[in-house]
């Protein structure tokens, strides 16, 4: 997101939006951007006589992007056949075409601005971005599960494979519980691939997958007891917090 970012609209009143980008990460390093379009959160951008900017028009898709975005509109200015090199060039050069008329009206403003601090990064329950819901628009979608706590009771050929779904949803905990060991069996009915030694070692079913999808979503926690009367407030206590049982 790069906010702030001045433009004119149809009243030739100079203004501020935010341009959104999708972002391609290996990791925690950028790629070169695959989409050269940008969202925009804001009124249609003008010249400064209020006429629409030419040549940047691409949709008006009026989406929810979660965390108080809306994309309203899209724009599309391809430099040439390979497309932007990095981020700051797609970003800036959108930001200039942008900013220009504004500048026009009050002469010296810009979108680049110089910030005292950096905001510090807000907590997320992943160990690295989620960059799947915001390349399909789902950011809205996906943030009505941040409050919820999911509990898997029983960790085998079901049970996994909704962990494997659902560790990569942004909810606040999962909580499985599974008293068996993971044998070889087991590896025919789970996702993912075990090897010999892991199998040899026998674990626990809920602390071998914890361990496995842990490296994604910060907040597993397993439980390697069988659910019975007596567990019923490891339970209950997930209930007590509104949470949902699968």
């Amino acid at each position: 997101m790069m906010r702030e970012v001045p433009y004119v609209d149809a009243r030739c009143r100079v203004r501020t939006g935010t341009l959104v980008s999708p972002l391609d990460l290996a990791g925690d390093q950028t790629r070169k951007p695959e989409i050269h379009v940008v969202h925009w959160d804001g009124d249609f951008p003008c010249n400064a006589d209020g006429t629409p900017l030419p040549g940047i028009s691409h949709a008006s898709p009026n989406t929810d992007l979660g965390h108080g975005l809306i994309a309203w509109h899209s724009f599309s200015s391809k430099p040439n056949q390979d497309g932007y090199p990095d981020y700051y060039a797609k970003m800036s050069t959108y930001a200039t075409i942008l900013a220009g008329p504004a500048a026009v009206l009050q002469p010296g403003i810009s979108a680049r601005l110089t910030r005292c601090a950096d905001d510090e990064d807000a907590y997320s329950v992943f160990n690295y971005l989620d960059t799947a819901s915001s390349r399909v628009g789902l950011g809205a979608l996906a943030s009505k599960l941040e409050n919820e706590v999911v509990g898997i009771l029983g960790a085998g050929g079901t049970g996994s494979y909704i962990l494997d779904l659902v560790a990569k949803t942004p909810v606040k905990e999962i909580r499985l519980f599974d008293d068996d060991d993971f044998l070889s069996h087991n590896a025919f009915r789970a996702p993912g691939a075990p090897s010999l030694d892991e199998l040899r070692d026998a674990p626990k079913k809920v602390y071998y997958l914890k361990s496995i999808y842990e490296r994604m979503h910060r907040r597993i926690v397993a439980h390697a007891v069988k659910i019975k009367a007596e567990r019923w407030q490891l339970v209950s206590q997930m209930v007590d917090a509104k949470g949902a049982l699968l």
